[in-house]
């Protein structure tokens, strides 16, 4: 009797692992891409389904504002430091009579004032042109990860008005691993999952398991899958184990 009673439990345990579900893979992340500045969207150099590379280009503003910004804030810059060099001559210059007795001490100030005045404008021209080589860089998007373009939402002379709020522009879903979800009648007891990608079952890179809101005895499974193999929309078979 004991014999029976052992083998059907092992029966029951196998039966139970060798149980499968059917599920699609998604992307693992979205993540929504935009700039970081106001402008007018120039280029749109990416389509949905295009799959791009960390560091690529996908989408730029009118560049001409910025890259004039960026001048003016280098001709500034040479000009403040222009002046710099003058204002340190004419201390110089103060100094010399100061010590030879030829100069008051109020005139002597003035000369330390106007260097002092003349770093200061120094200091900002390189601060503005700092920003205008900062804003040209965010009026670019640059692909933040491996991944492939999901929706574009932007399209060329689209004004962009981010002082409040980052308008997407792009969606783009990343490679590095898909997404599974199963809903389940009830909790099961779970070590592992694994998903047959391909011809080879691999086992799922992380897992979450939490009852669904609002329905009595329903559980969501929602998995991970890395595999060079794997790509959205694809069909696989999940096991649990």
């Amino acid at each position: 009797m004991r014999y029976f009673t052992l083998l059907f439990l092992l029966l029951a345990m196998s039966l139970a692992v060798a149980e499968e579900y059917r599920a699609h893979l998604e992307p693992g992340r979205q993540l929504a891409l935009g700039t970081l500045v106001s402008g007018v969207v120039g280029e749109v150099r990416v389509q949905p389904g295009q799959m791009v590379r960390q560091g690529e280009l996908l989408l730029q503003l009118d560049q001409r504002e910025f890259l004039a910004q960026q001048r003016r804030a280098q001709s500034r810059l040479a000009r403040a430091e222009s002046l710099l060099g003058e204002a340190l001559r004419e201390e110089n210059r103060a100094r010399e009579l100061y010590d030879r007795t030829l100069l008051s001490d109020h005139e002597m100030q003035k000369a330390r004032i106007g260097r002092l005045e003349a770093e200061a404008r120094k200091q900002d021209a390189a601060a503005e042109l700092v920003q205008a080589k900062l804003n040209l860089e965010r009026s670019r998007v640059i692909a933040p990860v491996d991944g492939r373009i999901l929706e574009v939402l932007a399209w060329q002379g689209q004004p962009l008005q981010n002082a409040l709020e980052i308008q997407p522009l792009l969606m783009l879903a990343t490679v590095d691993s898909l997404k599974l979800t199963l809903l389940l009648p009830e909790k099961p007891r779970i070590d592992a999952v694994q998903v047959l990608v391909g011809d080879q079952w691999r086992q799922a890179a992380g897992f979450v398991l939490r009852p669904v809101a609002g329905e009595e005895s329903s559980w969501r499974l929602d998995a991970w899958v890395k595999s060079q193999e794997a790509e959205p929309g694809m069909a696989v078979r999940v096991r649990l184990e």
